[in-house]
């Protein structure tokens, strides 16, 4: 032992002597033309210095989603969603379904609705009519109790949740919002109105999509991956003056989901769960967090069954009641569905049916893409809709609600399923 300390006293001694040397020898190499050393990087490579100083680098929820992401992101497995934060529901009975030869739509008609939904991949259909299910179908192995990804279906739930905010007074549609976010106090974004961020004519840009493995500067990606969405979703820059242009941008329900939670002090899953999920009697959803006990991503991905989907359609076309009970505040709905002067297709979250566009598009400007063959045959015809034609279709004054879930699929109409309800429903034989 006495030989092992003095090995350790003598290193002790000796640190300073090599310390100095290496200092040494550092300041030489310092006095060397940077020239020798420096390299060009290649293109699409991020410059180092910049890249470890963007949180993004230091983000073990980013590396972890990027490294692990699914075969297929825009339909990833249920493990990619990780941490799930759960919308506890309040399970109740679904709608009553009449049996066979007592629909009110004859039984070819839903046959042939069946047929057309099941030749373009889907997982679900629900047809209800004044509160009756029509017809309820499952394929690939879905049933009543799967939980389906909604996806851009979600950005119609924090208008929905807006309404209890602006009802309680907590906020104005017309506020600045940066009242909520002190984040922008003070910077031109801020100006943007709740209402702008809701009819998604807010004006932030609209980033370039950008290849999954390029970190830096890749703000969509950080909105959907990274470890901070709030920090994510105040990335995004101003590009225009807010209430001139329609652009379905992503960060703006990320956004306005923050401002109900600031302006009411209440989760957003918590906000959904007493006051709306609860309510209708569905079973428990879920969105995604951020990272473990972190925030709820709202702009995509609520998680439900095609079931309470169908409730959600079910409240909005009933103008927000639920068995005699008003739920959503009152004329709520109607609010969010009055057309934006920017989007006639376009209210608060909620798509429109009228007028009749050919082709339907998310950015002004930009070839359409949700095809519709011909007008629908009623004016209210209003609608939730997500990537990959998920969708609520609801006519209030049929009390029609068409719920689909599938993936995208290249014979497509928009109008197939709701006119062909509609044809059945309006022939004096109908049966």
């Amino acid at each position: 032992m006495k030989g092992c300390a003095g090995v350790l006293t003598w290193l002790e001694a000796a640190l300073p002597y090599w310390r100095r040397l290496a200092c040494a020898g550092l300041a030489l190499a310092l006095q060397l033309p940077m020239a020798a050393f420096a390299v060009e990087m290649p293109k699409g490579i991020a410059d180092p210095d910049k890249a470890i100083a963007d949180p993004a680098y230091s983000d073990p929820v980013l590396f972890w989603r990027v490294m692990s992401a699914p075969k297929d992101i825009y339909e990833p497995e249920p493990y990619f969603y990780w941490p799930e934060q759960k919308v506890e529901g309040r399970p109740s009975a679904f709608f009553k379904t009449v049996p066979a030869g007592k629909t009110a739509l004859p039984a070819a008609t839903l046959a042939d609705m069946a047929a057309w939904a099941e030749a373009r991949q889907s997982n679900a259909l629900i047809v209800i009519h004044r509160g009756v299910v029509q017809l309820e179908q499952y394929w690939h192995g879905t049933t009543p109790e799967t939980i389906l990804n909604g996806r851009a279906i979600t950005r119609s739930v924090a208008p929905l949740l807006l309404g209890f905010a602006v009802a309680d007074g907590k906020i104005g549609l017309d506020d600045p919002i940066g009242k909520y976010l002190p984040e922008w106090a003070g910077d031109k974004r801020g100006a943007i109105t709740v209402r702008q961020l809701a009819q998604h004519v807010s004006g932030l840009e609209i980033a370039p999509t950008l290849p999954v493995t390029q970190i830096l500067g890749n703000k969509d990606l950080c909105l959907v991956y990274c470890g901070d969405v709030v920090r994510a979703a105040l990335q995004y820059d101003y590009a225009q003056p807010p209430g001139r242009r329609f652009e379905v941008a992503q960060e703006n329900m990320q956004l306005l989901s923050i401002v109900i939670e600031r302006a009411t002090g209440t989760s957003f899953q918590a906000l959904l769960s007493e006051r709306v999920w609860k309510p209708i009697g569905a079973a428990d959803a879920a969105f995604q967090l951020d990272r473990p006990g972190g925030v709820a991503r709202t702009m995509c991905c609520m998680r439900a069954t095609a079931r309470d989907y169908a409730r959600l359609g079910v409240l909005v076309a009933q103008d927000g009641r639920w068995n005699g009970r008003q739920v959503l505040p009152a004329g709520w709905v109607t609010t969010m569905a009055m057309p934006s002067a920017t989007n006639a297709n376009f209210g608060l979250g909620l798509w429109l049916g009228s007028p009749f566009v050919r082709m339907r598009t998310y950015f002004e400007g930009q070839p359409g893409v949700i095809p519709q063959s011909e007008p629908y045959l009623a004016d209210d015809v209003r609608m939730m809709e997500g990537g990959g034609f998920r969708i609520i279709h609801m006519v209030p004054s049929e009390k029609l609600v068409i719920v689909r879930h599938g993936p995208s699929d290249p014979k497509w109409d928009g109008a197939y399923l709701v006119n062909t309800a509609l044809r059945a429903l309006r022939k004096p034989t109908a049966k």
